[in-house]
C-alpha cells in the first residue's frame, strides 16, 4: 500500500543524513577565523556577496537585517567553530565590524566580574593561533558593570561585562576597520 506523499517523505529521509553530518575538510578550511574576519565574512567586503556566501556554512540563518544600531547585518551560527559570527555594514553595504561570541553556551552567569573575566580569558585563549597572544587591556567600574578588554597585536579585542544586578556575564572578540 501506497501513502501519499510517501515518495517525498523517502527524499527528505535520505538526505538528511547529508545535513546533519560533520562539515568536510575543506569547509573547514574556508571558515577560519582571521584577523579581517570569519570565512566569507571579512572587513571591506560586500555584505550582500558576503552573506550569500556565508548561507552555504548556516542554510537556517535569517536575511540581512537592520540591527539594533540601525546598521544593516547579517548573522550566521557554524558548529564547526561553536561561533554565533555578526557582520555589519557601512553605509555602503561593506562590512566594517565583525561580532563573534560562542554560540553554544547557554545565558552565562557567573558570581562575579573575575570569574567573567576568566570566562572571556578562556575565549580569547581560543583565538591566540589566529590572532597571537593577547593582553589585558581597560578594566572599567561602570554603575551596573565591570567591562574588561582583552587586546590582540592587530588590534581585534574581546570585550567583556558582567551585570552586577543579575550577574550575566557576557563577552565577544570584535574586529573592526581600525583593526585591520
Amino acid at each position: 500500500m501506497r501513502f501519499p506523499g510517501s515518495a517525498f517523505a523517502t527524499v527528505l529521509l535520505a538526505a538528511l543524513p547529508a545535513a546533519c553530518s560533520p562539515p568536510s575538510p575543506q569547509a573547514a578550511g574556508e571558515l577560519q577565523l582571521r584577523g579581517d574576519g570569519v570565512g566569507p565574512l571579512t572587513l571591506g567586503a560586500n555584505l550582500e556577496k558576503s552573506a550569500a556566501q556565508a548561507k552555504r556554512f548556516d542554510p537556517g540563518a535569517l536575511p540581512i537585517t537592520p540591527g539594533c544600531d540601525g546598521r544593516n547585518e547579517f548573522t550566521m551560527r557554524t558548529r564547526l567553530l561553536d561561533i554565533a559570527v555578526m557582520a555589519m555594514a557601512d553605509t555602503k553595504g561593506r562590512i566594517e565590524e565583525i561580532v563573534v561570541q560562542p554560540d553554544s553556551a547557554p545565558v552565562l552567569r557567573t558570581a562575579d566580574g573575575d570569574t567573567c573575566f576568566r570566562q572571556a580569558k578562556a575565549f580569547a585563549s581560543r583565538f591566540s593561533n589566529e590572532l597571537g597572544p593577547h593582553t589585558t587591556g581597560d578594566h572599567v567600574q561602570k554603575a551596573t558593570t565591570i567591562e574588561h578588554t582583552l587586546n590582540f597585536p592587530g588590534g581585534q579585542r574581546i570585550k567583556a561585562r558582567w551585570f552586577r544586578g543579575g550577574g550575566n556575564c557576557d563577552f565577544a572578540l570584535h574586529i573592526t576597520r581600525d583593526a585591520d
